[in-house]
């Protein structure tokens, strides 16, 4: 299994070397805190940065110096793991393509920047104009990651140039980088452009862009596009970035935004800077799956080398008979109430009494009247209770319980603080039967689920 790696990403720091008013401390807060991350182990190592074009405002020589010279202080303090920068709208004339020949931009950050190359990132190869670009970087010891740069407006050269490079390097996951991507949730005329391209080029999983704010989201099959830029928020976004965290061994990336200058004094002064710069939004904090290439699978991580032992899509209230004596996952689907309830529901139990002779069930998936969910189950070691945070109502949820060397319960992927030792334990000896979408209460029928639950899937050791 390959270890999980990092990339450091960028939206338009256009604001921040616009003319004579540049404020470069924002992006050092960022490049400092991404270091303390990394030595916290917060996150994996880092493997790559990424630009998404636009810089600078106007793409003026002093300008661009300018920002050269707080990416290389950033990139050197980070271990220099080599950069790619994409062309933006006002890095170049806007109206102009690869073929544009000389600019400021291209002397900067273009063939020969030493920016570009760093201990992972190889094979470094640029296309039509000295603008678009293509590297390969290694993730870790087992995984390559190919990183395609366009320029801000392709010429027919540059596309063509672009569909031979992924023709040629099919076999490798590759992020595509392109300023213009997607807006307001769906893709832009240009981010069409992208698609049409990487029709015939499924390892191309993830395209980065900007242009566009808020930053936003598309996710299609196979493929994810971003738009990263927060120039809109105060302080032209004070240097926000995010942190792409690829995650193997759980088949995911966990994609997390931030803005460490909301510390300094200038920005924690402003109201609106401190609400907007948390970056809450659900297109700033979020996960997705990744390629089966890059660890991505159709089960949760915790049941891997695990048989599956169980498979039900009830179609309401069901049963159904599933011995799990030894270790065991069991991940349940659900969609919550739409309004909160004055009782406890259950989604899944285990009937039969308890060993010490309550009237509660052998174990229960259960939804509080305050939208938490929990676990219950008496184990050889005694009762565990494992309790999440309180949920959206309506939210569709899928929760993951495991015992054994990593026990726990995940909500849509994130941990549960609030466990107990007896978790890792064996179930409790009793009857193997269990209920879907109500629960048991001294031996009565009791506490039915009020939402939809979707599946239920159980493995075994």
């Amino acid at each position: 299994m390959t270890t999980p790696f990092s990339i450091l990403v960028f939206g338009d720091t256009q604001y921040l070397f616009d003319g004579e008013r540049r404020r470069p401390e924002f992006l050092r807060e960022t490049f400092r805190h991404v270091r303390a991350l990394l030595d916290r182990r917060a996150i994996a190592p880092l493997r790559h940065i990424v630009h998404v074009g636009d810089v600078t405002e106007h793409g003026w020589p002093d300008e661009v110096e300018a920002a050269l010279a707080v990416l290389a202080a950033g990139a050197t303090l980070l271990g220099r793991p080599g950069m790619t920068i994409a062309t933006g709208n006002h890095d170049v004339a806007h109206h102009s393509d690869d073929e544009r020949g000389p600019t400021p931009f291209r002397a900067t950050f273009g063939p020969g920047c030493q920016l570009l190359a760093g201990g992972h990132a190889a094979g470094i190869e640029h296309g039509p104009g000295g603008y678009p670009s293509w590297r390969v970087v290694t993730a870790s010891h087992k995984t390559r990651l190919g990183v395609l740069a366009l320029d801000w407006r392709p010429s027919e050269t540059g596309w063509r140039w672009a569909d031979e490079v992924l023709t040629a390097h099919a076999d490798v996951p590759t992020i595509v980088v392109s300023h213009e991507t997607a807006h307001d949730g769906a893709l832009t005329p240009h981010g069409e452009l992208i698609q049409a391209l990487l029709s015939s080029h499924p390892q191309a999983f993830l395209v980065l862009g900007g242009h566009e704010w808020p930053s936003t989201r598309v996710s299609l099959p196979g493929r994810e596009y971003h738009a990263v830029n927060y120039q809109e928020l105060p302080f032209g976004g004070a240097g926000a970035a995010r942190v792409y965290e690829f995650d193997p061994r759980r088949g995911e990336c966990q994609v997390r935004s931030l803005c460490p200058a909301v510390e300094l004094p200038e920005i924690a002064r402003s109201v609106e800077a401190r609400r907007r710069l948390a970056l809450s939004r659900a297109d700033d904090q979020f996960a997705f799956p990744l390629p089966s290439k890059l660890g991505g699978r159709e089960i949760p991580w915790q049941a891997e080398g695990l048989r599956l032992v169980a498979d039900v899509c009830p179609d309401g209230e069901a049963e159904f008979d599933l011995e799990l004596a030894r270790g065991f996952v069991l991940q349940v689907d659900a969609t919550l109430p739409t309004a909160m309830q004055d009782a406890w529901q259950v989604l899944l139990t285990r009937l039969g009494p308890a060993p010490d002779g309550s009237a509660e069930p052998l174990a229960a998936m259960s939804l509080s009247s305050e939208n938490f969910l929990g676990w219950m189950a008496f184990t050889s070691s005694g009762e565990t209770w494992a309790t999440s945070h309180e949920n959206r109502p309506g939210a569709q949820v899928s929760i993951v319980v495991a015992n054994g060397p990593e026990p726990g319960v995940w909500v849509d992927g994130d941990a549960v603080g609030r466990v107990d030792d007896q978790l890792a334990g064996p179930l409790a000896q009793g009857t193997w039967r269990w209920r879907v979408g109500a629960g048991e209460y001294g031996g009565q029928w009791a506490d039915p689920f009020r939402g939809t639950v979707r599946r239920v899937r159980a493995w075994a050791d």
